[in-house]
């Protein structure tokens, strides 16, 4: 009997301790696309979450329904199903199921001029800006990282500005921090905040470092939106610097903010969630520049693309950025075609500053500088590795040879602002920042052309520098010529030089090379 007794104890102590087990296994963020015939007939938000907390409790067996999973989000608009916290037993058990059509983890993305339309060409008294009518019956919807329309002129609603158009059903949050009866007028006319799958990805929010409202205290979301539907802002300028009218693409248009991206990032979630409110809220036009940080993800994986989907079915354009990564191959982001992709260009007006050295050399680059003049005065130039580190890192540099001293510093993995930081520490009186040249490659047909080293850095005059290019065809077969061109362009932001490329082969297909 003792042994009996004995086994069942075991028996005990060990189901006990996989209970225990089961209920420690960590829990993340997933993203559950559910089939449109197995779906919840409600679109009402807080009847899907019940829905799916049932679903999940009715799928999941009850060896592994601990730690019970927790739906934050539910989708009826810009997809059909639902974000929750699951273990990976419970998201491979639910991806086998027939009325799941996938279980995507939550991933977390990453944040990607006033003379535009002049520079573009586009004419304010004809074409399509004045047949718009300035786009006063469009209400745009920008995923972003929210707005500050405080003391704002760019958001301001001017006494022609008629009332939104009636389709728009949207609305602003009031928070301790945002005040939406002071903020929201007929210019700003929606303002959210999507934060549920930040905080199950990040583990919590500092409020003393972010606002838990539609109130940007990054910049981003501010920028893009002006960009987009500002307000004609006289005499706008950074300091001395650009000084004009600063005005938006569509300056009638209607901006409704959809606050997802916050200190480390966007969870998919969170898009996806402002996605499904914009779509009910009647937005026109739906801008987001944020993307993948890498490769962009095949469609059924990526929720820009499957909330865009969703938008366009919906009449609603989606317009979105490339990236900010290149100009390398796979480079580019939210890359469907139901999306309209915008890359970067290059602007029409530089910022120039001219640094004299002793012997009467003069050296031309870029500087937002609007301190004091330096004057006439001498100021000893030093180079950044002579006095403790020649990409200038905060805390590297020898005060007593920095204190009074301009420094020259190479290029750093820390960035301009903080290598200028550094050397104000240290007591320097300015810094020289050396930029790199990187190439710009436009390949010829039919070839690929890779160049190394992809960055020249150069922290002295007279300076050599060697790269090597590769030629390598694409064996595609889909040049038959025996020569092909393109170019490559070095370029620091303020000097380039171009170099043309001729290939030429035997005169037969690239494939049987």
């Amino acid at each position: 009997m003792a042994g009996i007794a004995g086994v069942f104890c075991g028996l005990l102590l060990a189901s006990v301790a996989a209970a225990a087990a089961a209920e420690t296994e960590a829990q993340s963020s997933y993203i559950v696309h559910v089939a449109q015939s197995h779906a919840p007939r409600s679109s009402r938000p807080r009847l899907l979450a019940i829905a799916y907390t049932s679903f999940l409790r009715d799928t999941l067996p009850e060896s592994i329904a601990r730690p019970e999973p927790r739906v934050f989000y539910s989708y009826a608009h810009s997809a059909t199903g639902f974000a929750a916290q699951l273990t990976e037993l419970q998201a491979a058990h639910l991806e086998s199921q027939p009325s799941v059509l996938a279980v995507v983890p939550d991933t977390m993305r990453q944040l990607h001029t006033t003379l535009t339309p002049s520079f573009l060409g586009l004419s304010g008294s004809w074409g399509l800006l004045p047949k718009s009518n300035g786009a006063k019956d469009v209400v745009i919807g920008v995923i972003d990282t929210g707005i500050y329309p405080k003391d704002r002129p760019s958001f301001a609603a001017g006494p022609s500005l008629p009332p939104p158009p009636s389709k728009f059903r949207g609305s602003c949050v009031s928070t301790p921090s945002f005040n939406a009866s002071a903020y929201c007028n007929n210019k700003l006319v929606g303002a959210k905040f999507f934060v549920e799958g930040y905080e199950a990805e990040t583990g919590g929010f500092n409020e003393t470092e972010e606002s838990k409202s539609p109130l940007d205290t990054n910049g981003h979301g501010t920028h893009t939106a002006s960009t987009a539907a500002g307000s004609a802002v006289a005499g706008a300028g950074f300091f001395n610097y650009a000084r004009g009218k600063a005005v938006g693409m569509a300056p009638g248009a209607r901006i409704a903010a959809y606050k997802v991206c916050w200190k480390k990032g966007c969870t998919d979630s969170d898009i996806l969630a402002a996605f499904d409110a914009a779509i009910v809220d009647g937005v026109d036009v739906i801008s987001a520049s944020l993307g993948p940080g890498g490769m962009a993800p095949v469609f059924y994986n990526d929720t820009m693309a499957i909330g865009a989907f969703r938008a366009a079915c919906k009449g609603i354009v989606v317009s979105a950025s490339a990236g900010n990564s290149g100009p390398d191959e796979f480079t580019v982001g939210n890359i469907a075609p139901w999306i309209l992709t915008v890359g970067a260009s290059t602007i029409n007006r530089r910022f120039p500053a001219t640094v004299v050295l002793g012997n009467g050399d003069r050296y031309t680059g870029n500087s937002l500088y609007v301190g004091k003049p330096l004057g006439a005065a001498k100021i000893p130039l030093v180079y950044g590795g002579d006095v403790g580190s020649n990409v200038c890192e905060a805390g590297e540099l020898d005060a007593s040879l920095v204190a009074g001293k301009i420094v020259l510093c190479d290029p750093g993995e820390t960035g301009w602002a903080a290598q200028g930081e550094a050397v104000k520490l240290a007591g320097g009186a300015g810094a020289v920042l050396a930029s790199a040249k990187e190439p710009d490659v436009k390949s010829p047909g039919g070839v690929r052309v890779t160049v190394k080293p992809s960055v020249l850095s150069f922290s002295a005059t007279q300076k050599t520098q060697e790269y090597e290019i590769t030629f390598q065809p694409r064996m595609d077969g889909s040049e038959t010529k025996n020569y092909t061109f393109g170019s490559i362009r070095w370029s620091d932001g303020v000097h380039t030089v171009t170099s043309p490329i001729a290939v030429t082969w035997p005169a037969w297909p690239v494939a049987e090379m």
